[in-house]
């Protein structure tokens, strides 16, 4: 797997952050683990249901880099490792949650004759938090 892409308003130097980036940590941190510990105890179509994305408002573009700024930490600061299904269904669920659409995709890929699988969230066609050729690592399934 290769290092997600940042936004490069998250770029910079690093900073303090701000009370609205620890809200939004302690938010990721918090789906993580309801992801996390769904997808171990019910099936995949139950908690994808249940942390779909609740549209609330309009857009808020500017929120984007911050989510994946606070989905990436959270995942890193949390107590294990987290894998990409969780952080793919806590990032669509916060952008929901700013009014912004996006869309959970899973890919599969064979490699050293196994078969590998990445999970994503895309916004109009373009992978958010990753980098730009993960459609090329991981051919998506289609979308029923």
């Amino acid at each position: 797997m290769s290092t997600p892409e940042v936004p490069p308003s998250c770029q910079s130097a690093p900073r303090r952050r701000t009370p609205a980036d620890l809200r939004a940590f302690a938010r990721a941190w918090g789906l993580l683990l309801v992801a996390d510990l769904g997808l171990r105890a019910f099936p995949f179509p139950r908690v994808d249901r249940w942390l779909a994305p609740r549209l609330a408002g309009p857009p808020r573009e500017g929120e984007v880099g911050r989510l994946v700024w606070a989905t990436e930490a959270a995942a890193r600061h949390h107590l294990y490792p987290m894998r990409c299904l969780p952080k793919a269904l806590c990032l669509r669920r916060l952008l929901g949650r700013h009014g912004i659409v996006s869309e959970l995709r899973i890919g599969v890929s064979t490699r050293d004759g196994g078969l590998a699988a990445h999970a994503w969230v895309e916004r109009q066609g373009v992978p958010v938090g990753e980098t730009r050729d993960v459609e090329k690592r991981f051919s998506p399934l289609s979308s029923s």
